[in-house]
């Protein structure tokens, strides 16, 4: 039986005929009965043509997701080629006990994100499911993943925002298995405590590991700040690998708390701050606060592209009072976890603010999120996280 199609207005941009997949709601002339939310519908252009296979939800401002470009249905068969796919590529990079598995359109699923966090029988699997079509297939998709992984717990962390966006429940708990916290893992040399159901993300920031590893050899001898620090790993790690002092600052008492845990266990000395970043920044900079490193992981300033303006003159504030706080040969780590920032524009804010702090910045590295969270080159919404190494000169 055919499956109901989508056509698009005369409205359409390039951008879906040129590969990305999202179709928004003013983009659609008129969608076949028969269509339903979770579904899967053709979708045809103005011309007739046959543009694939997406993913339908009439409550959602982006009302399909492309999932294929030839006309197939979204099945057990389907799910089960993605997933083979996704973790055949996570099989090349370097092993890690705490990883992304499946991250949405980057892997073919639209709306789906599993992550490991542990090894073999011992792992437990965190997934979200935040479009309906995914929703929908839950069980099937717990049930593969159970069977491709070995993994005996799986979890579902459903209680984000964006389920709201598409008429969908929040909800979270054991969806295969039993779970009791904490998981423990030893991450960057840092045995940390991670509750899989009330942590940041889905436990923890999977996609700054390789950054904090890559910046991580710079720590030793140097005193370090860590702003939006979360539960501390950086500062933990840096501690550890021979930072002199680390001061990690962060608003979540909650977060701040686990990362205390960490220290007591590794008996690391690390002064955790429970502040604002804008108002301690301001305070420390009076009192002409000094480092050799400091690390900037804002959240997202931004939701939407009206915002960027505002988001910019923020971000600019924040490293403007860090750069003045670095002394020459210090050194700055930062990252924009916006994907409406694009890389240049935060290469420009920084570059600003290093012209008001009356310094020059060296690029020593080039961050990003790591290879667990593949970017797709025809959907720039996949590259997310940039991030620069600097040096103060």
């Amino acid at each position: 039986m055919s499956r109901p199609a989508l056509y698009l207005n005369e409205a359409t941009r390039h951008r879906i005929r040129d590969g990305h997949p999202w179709v928004f709601r003013s983009e659609v002339a008129r969608v076949e009965d028969g269509a339903v939310d979770g579904g899967t519908v053709r979708i045809i252009d103005t011309k007739g043509r046959p543009l694939g296979s997406g993913i339908y939800n009439s409550k959602s401002q982006i009302v399909v997701r492309r999932y294929s470009l030839r006309d197939e249905e979204l099945d057990s068969a389907f799910l089960s080629r993605a997933l083979d796919a996704a973790l055949a590529l996570r099989k090349r990079l370097p092993a890690r006990n705490a990883q992304r598995l499946v991250w949405s359109e980057s892997d073919g699923l639209p709306g789906l994100i599993l992550d490991q966090y542990g090894t073999g029988e011992e792992a437990v699997l965190v997934l979200q499911t935040v479009t309906a079509a995914m929703a929908r297939l839950q069980p099937e998709i717990v049930a593969l993943a159970a069977e491709k992984t070995g993994a005996k717990t799986i979890l579902a962390r459903n209680d984000i925002a964006v389920r709201t966006l598409e008429g969908l429940p929040r909800e979270q708990g054991a969806l295969l298995g039993s779970y009791a916290p904490p998981t423990r893992l030893n991450i960057l040399g840092v045995d940390l405590d991670l509750d899989l159901l009330a942590g940041q993300k889905t436990g923890l920031y999977l996609d700054q590991l390789d950054n904090h590893a890559a910046v991580l050899p710079y720590a030793k001898g140097k005193r370090i700040l860590d702003c939006f620090c979360n539960q501390g790993l950086f500062a933990l790690a840096a501690r550890k690998a021979g930072a002199v002092s680390c001061d990690a600052l962060d608003q979540s008492a909650e977060e701040l708390g686990r990362g205390k845990a960490a220290a007591a266990r590794e008996n690391l000395e690390i002064n955790w701050i429970e502040a604002n970043a804008f108002d301690w920044l301001r305070e420390a900079e009076r009192r002409k606060g000094r480092y050799d490193m400091i690390v900037l992981d804002p959240p997202s300033f931004t939701k939407t592209k009206d915002q960027v303006s505002s988001a910019l003159r923020g971000y600019h504030e924040l490293h403007l009072r860090a750069l003045r706080m670095i002394g020459p040969g210090g050194l700055l780590a930062t990252y924009c976890c916006s994907h409406h920032l694009t890389r240049e524009l935060w290469h420009t804010m920084l570059q600003g603010a290093a012209k008001d702090a009356g310094c020059t910045l060296r690029l020593v590295s080039t961050l990003g999120q790591g290879g667990d969270h593949p970017v797709l080159l025809h959907i720039p919404e996949t590259e997310y996280l940039k991030g620069f190494l600097v040096e103060k000169i």
